[in-house]
């Protein structure tokens, strides 16, 4: 096999692999995004646990035959960067849609969340959900509210005289 070959067959197994060791896969175009704003986004999105990268869709498309989501193949056309999430795949989600508003140039095409193959339009509902943490404070919340109620309700008996200490 020639050199160039080689390299291809390599740069393949590089993105099975990052599939492979990532929770999640997000695809943006970015036609029109200047290398000064990709290196913004690649560095931010480092802080959390994700991996961005750029490669051609067909050597994509090459490592997807491997993972059974060639229904992604659908959506790559054009030029196009390969977020990994290798951490948290909802935060760095979240941060992605956060540099789609920033930079209007980046905009999201379809994604592999949860083993599943979705749309734009879903990786954009999904970004709304709240984070594994801001769902316990939530729940916390609301566990504590009846007490907190209760509480309050008895301290203001005991303030109009109705109830003593």
């Amino acid at each position: 096999m020639s050199a160039l070959r080689d390299a291809k067959v390599l740069v393949v197994d590089e993105i099975a692999k990052n599939l492979n060791e990532s929770k999640a896969l997000y695809v943006a175009a970015y036609k029109t995004l200047d290398v000064a704003a990709l290196q913004v986004i690649r560095r931010e999105l480092a802080k959390h646990g994700v991996l961005l990268k750029v490669y051609k869709n067909r050597l994509v498309k090459q490592a997807l035959k491997s993972n059974d989501n060639q229904s992604l193949n659908d959506f790559l056309v054009g030029q196009n960067i390969f977020v990994f999430a290798k951490e948290d795949d909802l935060s760095s989600l979240k941060a992605l849609v956060k540099f789609q508003k920033d930079f209007p140039a980046l905009e999201l095409v379809a994604g592999i969340y949860e083993n599943k193959v979705v749309d734009a339009k879903t990786l954009l509902e999904i970004s709304k959900l709240p984070s594994y943490e801001e769902s316990l404070m939530i729940l916390g919340n609301s566990l504590l509210a009846p007490i907190r109620n209760l509480a309050i309700g008895l301290n203001e008996l005991v303030k109009q005289g109705k109830v003593s200490e």
